[in-house]
Parts: C-alpha cells; structure tokens; sequence
C-alpha cells in the first residue's frame, strides 16, 4: 500500500480501491509518449468507473514548485482527464514497484496482484492494455 498527495494536495491511498482494477501510468509532462497514453487511457476509463481506477502517477520531483503544479493542471485539462493525477515527490511508488523507465503502466487485479506492467507506451501496448483490463472484465 502507498498514500501519496494528488495534484491538489489531498492524500490518496492504493488500499481506498480495494476491490477495484487498478491501472497505473507514470508519466512526466516532458514525455511525449506518457501524454499520448494518458489521453488513450482517459477513453478507456471513460464508462468504466465503476469497474475501475486510473492513478496518472507523476514523477517530476526535481521541479513542483506551485507555478509547475498549475501547468501540470493546465495539461491534465488540456487533455480531459477524470481520473486521479498523483505527485509521486519522493518517489516512494516509483520505487515500490520498481519503474525504471517513462512512460511505464501497471494493472493491478481486485485482488492487488501485478498483472501487468510494461514501460515505453507505443501503438501495440494499447491492444496488450485493452487485452489484460477485458480479462479482467473492465474494458471492452
């Protein structure tokens, strides 16, 4: 379990989405390709809700002064996204589930287990994403 600050300052924790799948995607705003899967996953959690989280897990450490934050909201509302964006400052996540490379996705079951995880989102990582979250009778 982890409990980081969302974008707002609120503290979100893994365990207040127990039950529900669970899809993590790190990302930096200087990644063009964690911006692309951003939108791809906005569309996916799009109806599914119920059935599902999306945590957008930031890891720009290096630069969150309050100006950075309100361009980071600016470029999360660009995009339309819902779904929970979080600040990883310590990189405590990043470390937890040994990401070593942006953009990275992890797809934990209602039980907690990794069922996915893959960093370097292109075009073939949508089906394998679609694939695993339809397996797990989230997506269609």
């Amino acid at each position: 379990d982890f409990t980081i600050e969302d974008i707002n300052g609120s503290p979100v924790s893994l365990s207040s989405f127990q039950g529900k799948v669970v899809l993590m995607a790190f990302w930096a705003s200087w990644c063009p390709r964690c911006m692309e899967e951003l939108a791809f996953l906005q569309g996916l959690y799009t109806g599914n809700e119920d059935k599902m989280v999306i945590l957008a897990v930031n890891q720009e450490t290096q630069n969150l002064s309050a100006s950075h934050v309100a361009k980071l909201k600016e470029d999360i509302e660009t995009l339309g996204i819902t779904f929970p964006v979080l600040l990883d400052k310590n990189l405590d996540v990043w470390k937890l589930y040994c990401i070593n490379a942006l953009p990275t996705s992890v797809i934990l079951d209602q039980e907690g287990n990794v069922r996915f995880a893959e960093p370097n989102y292109y075009w073939a990582s949508q089906k394998k994403i679609r694939k695993v979250l339809e397996d797990l009778g989230v997506a269609k």
